[in-house]
């Protein structure tokens, strides 16, 4: 990824900023202060769902409004769940988790309770399935990793939830390895409106996919532009229908809380040292009990981890809008005004200013990473996981010594540094936003955007979590991963052009399906 150069605060920045500490200062409030926090914004500038979906028109927007829009989906999407409640459901009664220098567990937050993919893909042999109440053993749980196809031609399928995602479905890189020499684990989720789509359009079955995907092609190639989507129950859904941006007439039946557009989330996950030298400091994680999948098929024993990096892929009526949030210790140690606890001592990912690399307040690796004391150089990054391999024994391991290639645009710095004080009673304030991607703004595409290159279409060219990207920091961002996803049936890559915009879906989980004319299909993480 290129370096981009910060830009020069502004007068007004740096008055906004001045005016954001002095008036934090006498708030003793620690929450947000919208209405709903516990309720994921509907659109930009307009939090609310609409009084009238049919006339719904998204409100004028800046690239600031893309930061607050992402941070009050953080926090919305991190609020407590309410137990034994339905998947999603929010519990407006309890509070953002705290700050605590121990290792409980926090209470699940509405996010945790989504459905894994693999259930929401379950093979239509076995459907109807219901969207349910998810059931916790107790603040323990197993995470849903990616899954990676069965049918993949080089050999045996990758092991899920270990390697990272590269920019394919079904090809990974290799894993990610903290300072600890454990390995960062990853998981996926989607909210109830994804699930509402599947079902009402049947694509939990692969071949269902397909007929819709060839019927679109065909009318778009027909007729110059693309097929209407469905308005209603009785419309004709015979073509592939758009991912739900919350306006659709089959998600109006759903609760409040769940009426938007769909919500994916990608989570990396730290095994978290509570002891003996190089310990992490706890209470500055939002800290589950996890038992995760091992390359051999077993489980786990159950372990403390902490989470250390947030994707959230959310598309509204103003258009796909991902963001990507980490933890604030991944590459650099920052003491931050009024933190109640000790910094540890190095980041998690980098051994801190003792690097050779100098002595700035964080390293600076080519490429954003180092293996085994080595770095630019080809065939350095691990190996990618397959299934029934087993973990090399811990002293085989190699560590990843992680930089950020990309600054933090000043302006996103600005948002931080907004919600951490409002959220600095939270264990959340150690979190912070990386970036959002979305269509430019300043030159607006009223059609098209992530997903195409060239900066005339999107706001940024680079935007990479190093939790979840470590190895692809040059050159890369949200969108030029996601223009590869499409449905089953897309063969050819479509042209950018507006009769095909529906089929960039720009999100990977659709090819999770599998054919229902499998006799005897198994259910769980197996792509067709």
């Amino acid at each position: 990824m290129e370096h981009r150069s910060m830009n020069v605060p502004s007068r007004s920045y740096a008055a906004f900023a001045c005016a954001l500490l002095i008036a934090g200062a006498t708030s003793a409030t620690p929450l947000p202060q919208w209405q709903t926090p516990w309720l994921l914004p509907f659109d930009l500038n307009h939090p609310q769902y609409p009084a009238n979906p049919d006339d719904y028109t998204t409100p004028s927007a800046s690239q600031q409004d893309t930061y607050e829009f992402a941070w009050q989906s953080f926090i919305a999407l991190n609020w407590p769940w309410k137990q034994g409640g339905p998947g999603g459901q929010p519990d407006p009664s309890q509070q953002l988790a705290g700050i605590a220098n121990n290792t409980a567990p926090h209470p699940i937050v509405v996010w945790e309770s989504y459905m894994e993919p693999e259930k929401a893909f379950t093979p239509a042999k076995y459907w109807p399935i219901d969207w349910g109440n998810p059931e916790f053993l107790g603040l323990q749980r197993e995470p849903s990793p990616p899954c990676y196809s069965n049918s993949y031609v080089y050999g045996k399928p990758f092991a899920p939830g270990i390697n990272q995602p590269y920019t394919n479905a079904n090809v990974p890189t290799g894993p990610l390895v903290d300072q600890n020499k454990e390995f960062v684990r990853v998981e996926v989720k989607l909210s109830q409106s994804y699930f509402q789509y599947i079902k009402q359009f049947k694509y939990f079955d692969a071949d269902n996919q397909v007929v819709a995907v060839d019927n679109y092609i065909d009318y778009a190639n027909k007729h110059n532009a693309a097929p209407k989507p469905a308005h209603g129950p009785h419309d004709d859904s015979s073509n592939f229908q758009p991912l739900p941006t919350g306006l659709e007439f089959y998600l109006r039946d759903l609760p409040l809380y769940a009426r938007q557009g769909i919500t994916e989330i990608k989570a990396a996950w730290k095994v978290l040292k509570t002891a003996g030298p190089d310990a992490d400091i706890p209470g500055r994680y939002f800290r589950r009990v996890l038992q995760f999948p091992l390359p051999d098929g077993s489980l786990s024993k159950p372990t403390l981890m902490g989470l250390i990096g947030f994707h959230i892929h959310r598309v509204t009526p103003f258009g796909h809008l991902p963001s990507t949030f980490e933890h604030v210790d991944n590459v650099r140690l920052e003491k931050r005004l009024h933190d109640p606890l000790p910094l540890p001592a190095h980041p998690a990912l980098n051994p801190g200013t003792e690097s050779r690399y100098g002595a700035s307040a964080s390293p600076n690796y080519p490429n954003g990473y180092e293996v085994g004391g080595k770095t630019g150089e080809a065939g350095l990054i691990p190996s990618p996981f397959k299934q029934g391999d087993t973990l090399p024994a811990k002293a085989e391991i190699k560590q990843v010594n992680v930089s950020r290639e990309t600054p933090i645009p000043f302006d996103v710095q600005i948002a931080n540094k907004k919600y951490q004080w409002l959220l600095r009673n939270s264990v959340w304030s150690y979190y912070q936003l990386i970036g959002t991607q979305n269509k430019n703004l300043q030159v607006p595409n009223s059609t098209l955007g992530p997903g195409i290159p060239g900066a005339q279409h999107s706001n940024t060219e680079n935007l990479v979590n190093t939790t979840l990207e470590t190895y692809t920091q040059k050159g890369f961002s949200c969108s030029r991963c996601h223009l590869n996803a499409f449905p089953h049936g897309v063969t050819v890559y479509p042209p950018y052009e507006e009769r095909f915009e529906d089929l960039h879906v720009m999100s990977f989980l659709l090819l999770n399906a599998r054919s229902g004319r499998e006799e005897n299909p198994t259910t769980g993480c197996a792509m067709p």
